[in-house]
């Protein structure tokens, strides 16, 4: 972020200081404040600014240090398709070290914002300073979801969406991912999809109320649609779908473990997506490809899968949970992410 302009210093020495004053203090009281004023107007001007960057302090519990500069809020001229990252703070050196090793131009930056905490205005002001637009899922952990359909957390939602509001940029807002399958608690069993869809539309209700238009509403199911752990199933991902009226983008998680082809993870469930959801962008919200001697193979798969099923883009989890999914670390698989990198079309 841009940092704070340091303040002019004084060119006098201690021990003329008091001399010098003590002649010419009047001239010196008149002098300092025009001093001060041509030194900042200096700085703005050799660094190509107009105004003094207004700085506000990083929201208890987004996540960030420090202070986050006003950022400029022209949308990201995002191609597609698109390739994006799921990262971690600090987002601004992520993002350069994963372009500068695989040749990517990133389009989405996401990031995970607890329900009950603040909107992680630091984070999205670093997404967007990169050049990207910010994808923020939105994890109801601790809450009802029968209980956010109701009202109870209205004012928590009020004050979300506000800050969301007054951020300016626009940014991609996702909420309860992959709830079609049973590792969350905003699956089966514990919510119903009649549930979820409640409090997805009171959500987005609450938000239109507050006159917030710099939102993206991306919905994004697992592409698990069979399997079970203890007796809890997935399901098909349109038994979970809000309607038309409250999704804007389609995010599709899923990854591929060894000899996995993308026709037999996403293929079911993009073809039941579509079915409910017709003429949504869809793309994959999450993604990976697992270590292993047809890793190369599969990623040129992946980024081939983009086109051949008309997918507006990618954002790759370039985090390390369950598996090493980073890719910086992985000299073979970088050699294939930057061949198919290299075959999408330039950024215009």
């Amino acid at each position: 972020m841009t940092e704070p302009i340091p303040p002019a210093t004084s060119p006098h020495t201690p021990v003329t200081k008091r001399r010098w004053l003590a002649r010419r203090g009047v001239i010196a009281l008149l002098a300092l404040p025009l001093l001060a004023v041509t030194a900042v107007g200096a700085v703005l001007l050799a660094t190509h600014h107009t105004a003094i960057p207004k700085l506000s302090p990083s929201p208890s519990g987004s996540g960030g240090t420090g202070t986050a500069a006003a950022v400029t809020c022209e949308r990201p001229r995002v191609r597609e398709p698109f390739v994006g990252i799921a990262i971690n703070p600090a987002i601004g050196p992520h993002v350069l070290t994963f372009e500068h090793a695989t040749g990517a131009h990133i389009g989405i930056v996401e990031f995970y914002n607890p329900f009950d905490k603040p909107f992680q205005r630091w984070e999205a002001a670093q997404a967007v300073k990169a050049g990207a637009l910010p994808l923020v899922q939105l994890n109801p952990r601790h809450e009802s979801l029968a209980r956010i359909a109701a009202g109870t957390f209205d004012a928590q939602i009020r004050r979300y969406a506000a800050a969301v509001r007054d951020f300016h940029c626009e940014i991609v807002l996702s909420f309860g991912h992959e709830m079609n399958g049973w590792w969350y608690s905003w699956g089966l069993p514990w919510t119903k999809p009649a549930t979820y869809i409640a409090a997805w539309r009171h959500i987005h209700d609450v938000f239109a109320a507050q006159h917030v238009t710099n939102v993206i509403w991306a919905w994004d199911p697992t592409h698990q649609y069979h399997g079970s752990a203890h007796g809890k199933k997935a399901s098909f991902a349109s038994r979970w779908y809000p309607g038309n009226r409250y999704v804007d983008w389609i995010g599709i998680d899923g990854y591929l473990g060894r000899g996995q082809t993308f026709a037999g993870i996403f293929g079911p469930q993009l073809k039941d997506i579509r079915e409910v959801a017709k003429g949504k962008q869809i793309f994959l919200g999450e993604t990976g490809v697992a270590g292993g001697p047809s890793q190369g193979w599969q990623i040129a798969d992946l980024f081939g899968a983009l086109t051949k099923y008309h997918l507006t883009g990618l954002v790759w989890f370039d985090l390390n949970r369950k598996q090493p999914w980073r890719i910086e670390a992985r000299p073979a698989a970088l050699v294939a992410f930057r061949k198919a990198i290299a075959k999408l079309p330039p950024v215009g």
